[in-house]
């Protein structure tokens, strides 16, 4: 039964989900699935693991039917029952956590039993609380839209007696979801076309910026996602600025799915014309940063990507705040999931101690700790390489150990067949670049005119990773 969905779901269910669950199957709604009940009193003993040898089919199997012999197709039907259970048990623990949508169907069973009254209320409930919201995304727009739509279209809605202006409310409704949905959609499609070079067509955006302009009090989803698009497509500082301001001025106002997604937007840009050569992009990256920690907007279900860790880490180092990174590693390293916690942790003390100058220490942790992520791998040789060169510049006794690490992480980036061309490309040109610097430096070829046609040869070559990294020390040699 290990890796069957029925405990994929069951690790999932905390010790009252359980209780609750089991009070679920043995409700007499359920009771011609009789065999579900023994069957789940006997795994959930193994709960939250699972992983008793116990818990394979022919165990659990003898344990239901003590007289019969094993059947696979048997088994497997009964683990499809309770499988079956569960997720009607999930679907209704739902239900019980949206009260809005409890409240819709609800509306929808009254008004398909004809309970006409009991529809008419439910729909003015429904509009009420719609409208006591504090955003209007397209979550809002949708839901009154189709309240509205369906109540006037019900047929014991008497529509001559509607108020006058009925019909244009659902309308404007419609409207405006068309509008943030497709903004929403628009901002997301500029930002995967940045990432990877592809052109998404897309119709009305132009229009639909054009006329909510013209209105007044303009929707704050819609101007939100209008400015996030226009970053993609203008890349210009004032827009970055512009949307930066409305966002914390009204972020409380949002629904928190489109402050997640609209955070998002902004942090890439800075993170993308930081990367681009515009260093002042950074403070700005390390500002949001902090937003998302104190909002909890890097946070979800009390989690934190590893990626999101070691970018914090990496702005926070550049930005030489290394005691608030110390702090940071300290208190949010708990969030990340366990299979990539102990890298990213490893990774950004080696960020922090290349950062303050200990490159001794940066390659010694990095060369110690065995990366079990390859993508950690090459990021923590990566750095040990740029630590072992700063040590050079400083001492030209640590040559043999820089060309030694060099031609060890060429050796990995060669063989190893997680990484794409792209990827192996970049690096592989950077190992290669520093390698020509070490020994142009070591035999004394390092004059004015020759460095000038390095950083140009490094500043024009697109298959190389750290190029700014690299010009910036070739002007201390």
């Amino acid at each position: 039964m290990q890796g069957s969905k029925l405990l994929k779901i069951l690790k999932t269910l905390s010790d009252e989900e359980i209780r609750r669950f089991h009070k679920f199957i043995r409700s007499p709604y359920y009771s011609y699935k009789k065999h579900c009940v023994p069957f789940f009193e006997y795994v959930r003993k193994y709960h939250p693991e699972y992983t008793s040898g116990k818990l394979s089919k022919e165990n659990v199997f003898h344990h239901l039917f003590p007289d019969r012999q094993f059947q696979s197709q048997k088994m497997r039907h009964v683990m499809t029952d309770l499988v079956n259970l569960l997720e009607e048990f999930l679907v209704a623990e739902q239900v019980q956590k949206r009260d809005f949508e409890r409240k819709k169907l609800l509306r929808d069973a009254y008004g398909q039993r004809d309970l006409y009254e009991y529809f008419e209320k439910s729909t003015e409930e429904i509009t009420k609380e719609l409208d006591a919201l504090p955003y209007r995304n397209s979550f809002y727009q949708y839901e009154s839209m189709k309240n509205l739509d369906q109540f006037f279209f019900h047929p014991s809605t008497k529509k001559h007696l509607v108020k006058e202006n009925y019909l244009e409310q659902v309308d404007v409704h419609l409207d405006r979801f068309f509008e943030v949905a497709k903004l929403k959609l628009a901002a997301e499609m500029a930002a995967r076309s940045n990432i990877l070079s592809k052109t998404y067509e897309t119709q009305y955006i132009d229009d639909i910026l054009l006329k909510s302009k013209a209105r007044e009090g303009i929707e704050l989803e819609i101007d939100l996602y209008g400015k996030a698009r226009n970053l993609y497509v203008k890349e210009e500082r004032d827009e970055f600025n512009a949307a930066l301001e409305v966002f914390l001025l009204n972020a409380g106002k949002l629904h928190h799915n489109d402050k997640n997604l609209l955070f998002n937007h902004l942090l890439n840009f800075t993170i993308r014309k930081g990367n681009a050569g515009y260093p002042e992009y950074i403070k700005d990256s390390f500002k949001l940063y902090q937003i998302g920690l104190s909002e909890k907007i890097l946070l979800q279900n009390n989690k934190m990507t590893d990626a999101a860790f070691t970018n914090i880490c990496a702005a926070g180092v550049k930005l030489q705040q290394f005691d608030w990174v110390a702090d940071f590693i300290d208190g949010y390293a708990r969030f990340m999931d366990r299979g990539v916690r102990e890298n990213a942790q490893t990774l950004c003390l080696a960020f922090l101690y290349y950062g303050k100058g200990e490159f001794e220490k940066t390659d010694q942790l990095i060369s110690q700790f065995q990366f079990t992520n390859p993508f950690y791998q090459v990021r923590g040789k990566l750095l040990s390489a740029r630590a072992l060169f700063e040590l050079f510049i400083q001492d030209e006794s640590y040559y043999d150990l820089l060309i030694s690490n060099l031609l060890a992480f060429s050796k990995y980036m060669q063989r190893n067949k997680t990484f794409g061309k792209h990827h192996k490309e970049v690096h592989l040109g950077f190992i290669s670049m520093m390698k020509l610097i070490a020994n142009r430096k070591i035999k004394r070829q390092l004059d004015s005119s020759s460095k000038v046609r390095l950083k140009e040869r490094i500043a024009s070559e697109t298959s190389i990773t750290n190029r700014s990294w690299l010009i910036t020390k070739l002007e201390l040699l």
